[in-house]
């Protein structure tokens, strides 16, 4: 049975780390793993195979960020490229830590509801 809800709601819900189906329950267990089924309504979550798009997306996304933040701090001579470089890395690492659970929350809400029949 197709379910009437937009297809936003349950990437809005899975990018808040919720279950898509309900919107109270968890999606991860740990920091990506993937709930087995939803604590609150029994979806079972744990099925939906995300894989590679979530990192993929996420390199998209930063990407074209983080690029010429690196290439205009590297040819600007205001500090040691000794320290700024890793200082970039370390910000990188930290952008991607902090987005790549909220993209595959979204990829998730999104695999979801197009099983659902949108």
């Amino acid at each position: 049975m197709p379910s009437s809800r937009p297809m936003l709601t349950s990437i809005l819900r899975g990018l808040r780390g919720r279950c898509p189906a309900c919107g109270q329950g968890r999606v991860f267990d740990g920091f990506l793993k993937q709930a087995p089924v939803c604590s609150h309504c029994g979806e079972p979550i744990g099925q939906i195979r995300a894989e590679d798009g979530p990192p993929w997306f996420t390199v998209l996304i930063l990407g074209p960020v983080l690029a010429p933040i690196t290439f205009l701090v590297s040819m600007n001579e205001s500090g040691p490229l000794w320290l700024s470089l890793p200082a970039l890395g370390t910000g990188a690492v930290g952008a991607v830590l902090l987005l790549l659970p909220r993209v595959k929350g979204a990829f998730i809400g999104l695999l979801w509801r197009m099983q659902q029949g949108a």
